[in-house]
């Protein structure tokens, strides 16, 4: 089945590429459906192409030295994966997994290196990678927060933004992402609803005391200047 050209602009890797990029890229690419759970296997490998998520989420893994599950990188809908991974000099083994039933076009490495070839996605690429260093980034800030609760607090402030809501993923997924369990994560949500810090409305969570949280967030800082 042919990839959409529509489907891919809504990707920010080519939003604003030219329409012959964008018919490059469609040609070249192939359309694949994953049950929730599955891995990205291309011909029983797994996948080291180019890869964009039209529907689902998809997410990195790998496991500790002591064989515990650990999620690297999610992926949300409309945004292109994997490629760090074909332009770096050492690029890091990655298993791609589909945290929901997800629909995918992928493109072989070559048909990807060919495509990065033409200069305005060279730069898309380039931001793209930016801003995913930047978040690697905060993560590393939240990750040094003490203790656990802290850390969750700091991440709810740091997803929501400017934003008074946000939406918070499986209690699982993020215990992976900072680096604890989902029993505390769990606790310390419970814990902010009972102290009406934060409040669920159906998908969706409220922040409705920012001031409190943000100085919760600051841990084992609180109150060092």
């Amino acid at each position: 089945m042919a990839v959409s050209e529509i489907l891919l602009k809504s990707c920010s890797l080519f939003r604003n590429a030219d329409a012959s990029v964008v018919q490059q890229a469609a040609s070249r690419m192939s359309l694949l459906q994953l049950k929730k759970r599955e891995v990205l296997l291309i011909n029983g490998r797994p996948f080291r192409g180019l890869g964009v998520v039209l529907e689902g989420r998809m997410q990195s893994m790998d496991y500790t030295i002591d064989g515990r599950e650990v999620a690297l990188t999610t992926v949300n809908s409309f945004a292109a994966f994997g490629q760090a991974n074909l332009i770096a000099p050492h690029p890091v083994d990655l298993t791609w997994v589909a945290v929901a039933p997800s629909k995918l076009a992928v493109m072989p490495p070559q048909a990807a290196l060919e495509l990065l070839q033409h200069a305005d996605m060279s730069m898309q690429v380039a931001v793209d990678l930016a801003q995913q260093v930047c978040e690697f980034l905060s993560w590393q800030k939240i990750l040094s927060v003490h203790p656990i609760n802290a850390r969750v607090c700091a991440w709810v402030s740091w997803a929501a933004g400017e934003r008074a809501s946000l939406a918070i993923p499986r209690h699982a997924e993020l215990a992976w992402r900072l680096n604890t369990t989902r029993e505390s994560i769990t606790r310390t949500l419970q814990k902010l609803q009972a102290e009406q810090i934060l409040r669920r409305d159906g998908e969706v969570w409220l922040i409705d005391n920012l001031v409190v949280l943000q100085k919760m967030a600051q841990g084992d800082n609180r109150g060092v200047y």
